[in-house]
């Protein structure tokens, strides 16, 4: 009870730390000063494309007005990160930010200053569908509305402003539902046709002449498609520079059919099976907990791709055969060997250019667990010289889960274990064999370097239990052997 209490005190004290006050003072701490100097530098460049070239007719104070609008468009812009996504205020993520801002600001100034093309061209939908593709779509709309704005008010343009803000918002929206890089295409379209309409509506309220209004139309659509092209074309580049795995990436990886998984379909079949189970009940808990099933999904069917190297010193690749490898060897040796599969499966994601995060979890899926099986095997050879025997060579190196995404897949794959090798099948054993899996993560401290709470853990645990009560479900005989067996009696 005691232990159950500490257990309970220490993830209620995590969850606390989890959600710090927001307090503007923070931001003037001297840890900050090159988030000042990023701020600084935004703000420099996007003064730079939005006054220049200088020209006789824009004065002092219309210079002054724009980089005071700048300037706060920078502070709202860093507040906003600040307050809802602090994961983002890191250097790769805030340089990739001012890029995409800098770029997508260079290239509607560029059409601004161009008397032969429309301002209904500029792509202000590339900033928004790389935004939610690469950050979030909440984040993608924020810069959407404040750089509209801006475009707006250099362009000297009322009109522009709806059609600026909504076609970004379509390309937000239509970016949430890509599923492969041609979707992209999908998206231009419906962005294309949303700056039309809102053309439409514009040439209706200022009363423009057909002509006129049909020549914005067809630059609104035009607009819509090169800034999915645009974005088809440069999405690639920045994934592989700044390290980043959108769920486009996630979904060419969930493709079973790839190499590294077709090898181990070949060379370690139990492991394959074993790997897609794990990947439904942790898909199973990631919906229930609002994590990212599909990061999930990926990261279970790559976890324990390194026992393709050795795959019969596993034991749901011995088969039915009489041969068990470890039977021949100490349970020290057997020990390092099945830990090595961690190490292995990094090497071979590594080599394979597998994204950082799924690494993360073939690596991070065990923690630092006790492999009990040999530690129990070396203490019964021991006998009574027990003190030789270290319980740290028996454990996997680590380090333990640090995400959400990590921990269930740990849970989803130790629930799965237990659930392959327990002889009782029925819903109350699954409820037991969870039960107890989970405590035992708890206990041994597994799960200490996430941000999972007790409360998320039960519903991982639910979700666990109506996976595999589906897998031990029955059913009836069919009419063919309902007719052998009658045929038999008679």
């Amino acid at each position: 009870m005691k232990k159950r209490l500490k257990i309970v005190k220490r993830f209620e004290k995590r969850e606390k730390s989890n959600y710090p006050g927001f307090k503007i003072r923070n931001i003037f701490a001297r840890s900050h000063l090159w988030k000042w100097a990023w701020g600084a530098g935004l703000i420099s460049s996007l003064s730079l494309v939005f006054l220049l070239p200088p020209t006789s007719e824009i004065t002092f104070f219309n210079k002054l007005g724009m980089i005071i609008l700048i300037t706060f468009f920078v502070i709202i812009f860093f507040i906003y990160l600040w307050r809802f996504w602090v994961q983002f205020l890191i250097p790769k993520s805030l340089s990739l930010c001012a890029i995409l801002i800098i770029s997508m600001a260079l290239m509607g100034r560029i059409i601004i200053l161009l008397p032969q093309v429309s301002n209904y061209f500029i792509p202000i939908a590339f900033l928004s569908i790389l935004g939610s593709l690469l950050f979030a779509p909440s984040l993608s709309i924020v810069v959407t509305l404040l750089l509209g704005i801006l475009f707006s008010i250099n362009a000297e343009s009322l009109d522009l402003l709806p059609v600026l803000v909504m076609g970004g918002m379509v390309g937000t929206y239509s970016a949430t539902f890509v599923h492969q890089r041609t979707d992209l295409t999908k998206g231009g379209l419906y962005v294309g046709i949303s700056n039309v309409l809102i053309i439409i509506a514009v040439g209706l309220l200022a009363s423009y002449p057909f002509v006129k209004v049909a020549s914005f139309m067809a630059w609104g659509m035009g607009s819509g498609i090169f800034s999915s092209i645009l974005a088809l074309t440069v999405l690639p580049y920045l994934e592989t520079y700044f390290g980043i795995t959108t769920d486009i990436k996630l979904l060419e990886l969930s493709n079973l059919n790839l190499p590294l998984l077709n090898r181990l379909s070949i060379e370690a079949p139990g492991t394959y099976h074993h790997t897609i189970m794990v990947a439904s009940l942790a898909e199973a808990g990631a919906e229930a907990l609002g994590a990212n099933p599909l990061l999930v999904r990926v990261g279970a069917y790559y976890h324990d791709v390194g026992k393709i190297l050795r795959p019969h010193f596993f034991f749901e690749n011995a088969g039915t055969g009489k041969n068990n490898y470890h039977s021949k060897i100490a349970p020290n040796l057997s020990s390092m060997i099945v830990i090595s599969h961690v190490k292995d499966g990094v090497e071979l994601a590594q080599r394979n250019r597998l994204p950082q995060v799924v690494i993360d979890i073939i690596r991070e899926h065990h923690g630092t667990g006790l492999i009990a099986y040999f530690y129990r095997e070396a203490l019964k050879e021991r006998g009574k010289e027990k003190e030789s025997i270290h319980e740290e060579n028996f454990r996997y190196p680590g380090p333990k889960p640090r995400t959400k995404e990590s921990a269930i897949v740990m849970l989803a794959d130790s629930v799965e274990a237990a659930f392959r090798f327990s002889p009782q099948k029925t819903l109350k054993g699954i409820q037991l064999q969870v039960k107890k899996v989970v405590n035992n993560k708890l206990k041994d401290n597994q799960l200490d370097e996430c941000d999972l709470t007790l409360g998320e853990i039960a519903r991982i645990s639910d979700a666990f239990i109506r996976i595999l009560a589906g897998v031990i479900h029955t059913r009836g005989r069919y009419p063919e052997e309902m007719l052998k067996s009658q045929s038999v009696v008679g």
